[in-house]
Order: structure tokens, then sequence, then C-alpha cells
């Protein structure tokens, strides 16, 4: 245990997406003690715990110090405020919206626009394919399935689940 709590691992998610760690931290009150002067964290990163429940909570990096010097028995560490959350200050990231000729309009994240063109696609090369009709009505029942499945839509959301014809 250090001076100012027990000492936990935390992870820093980056704003592109990429979690470093872990790191060992101290989490006391308003701020949060990341005891590696290799640490890469900034303000705007996520702070990742792991709770003992199996959850995890994210902390918004809001001011990021380094200290290079000792603290009592704390050496060389950064001290993070930060506020609860996360997302943005302004609630969600501001989506990219992307209006493609007059007849089809996309608004959403890459990520889930990029699997569902890919499932669009699937869906089209199992339908133009050589296979028997029998197979490709039984090959678009089964991503139908998968993609209405309560996680894959929690997962990637609702929009997969119109890919394929409902009686696909």
């Amino acid at each position: 245990m250090g001076l100012l709590g027990p000492n936990e691992k935390a992870h820093v998610e980056k704003r592109d997406g990429r979690v470093l760690g872990p790191y060992d931290a101290t989490f006391a009150g308003s701020t949060i003690i990341i005891a590696d002067r290799m640490a890469d964290v900034e303000s705007g990163d996520i702070i990742l715990r792991s709770l003992p429940n199996g959850k995890e909570e994210r902390s918004v990096a809001t001011d990021v110090t380094f200290f290079n010097h000792s603290i009592g028995n704390l050496g060389p560490h950064y001290q993070v405020k930060f506020r609860q959350g996360g997302e943005t200050a302004g609630g969600r990231p501001s989506q990219h919206i992307s209006i493609t000729g007059a007849q089809s309009i996309q608004i959403g994240d890459y990520n889930t626009q990029s699997i569902v063109n890919s499932f669009e696609a699937l869906a089209k090369m199992i339908d133009s394919s050589n296979a028997p009709s029998g197979e490709k009505k039984e090959a678009e029942k089964l991503l139908g399935q998968f993609l209405r499945h309560p996680l894959v839509v929690s997962i990637v959301g609702a929009v997969a689940g119109s890919v394929v014809r409902p009686n696909g």
C-alpha cells in the first residue's frame, strides 16, 4: 500500500483508440497518481480502472502534471486531475457526416459504417454467387440470424440487422 492508498493497475486509452499500460496508479480522491515516469498520458486521454465487480471505470484526464522529483516515498510521477465518464465534455464525440449523391446519406462513425459495408458486401457476394439457390438462402438466413443476435446488435448497432432481408 502506498502513502495515499493501495496501488492499482491503470491503462490509458489514447484519442486514437490505442490502450497503453498497465501503469501503477493510486486513485486518491480527485487525483489519479501514475507512478511511472515513462507513462504516456495527457489531457483528453481516458484512464481505465478495473473495479472489483468486473466493471471498468473511465476517467477523462483534464489536467496532467509530471513531477520529476520525489514527494515523500513517491518517486517521479504524474498527477492527473479528471472527470468521470469516457466521453468528451460536450457528450459524445462529434460524428463525421458524409452526404453522397441525392439519394444516399450516411450518418455515423467510420467503424460502424465500415462493418456494415462489409456485411452488405458479403450479402451481395452470397446473392451473386454461383451456389445453388438453397445454399444461398441458408447462408442469407444464417447471416441474418447472426446480425440480429442481441450481442452483435449491442456491439455493431441495430443497423447491422437491416443488411439482409428479414426473411433471409
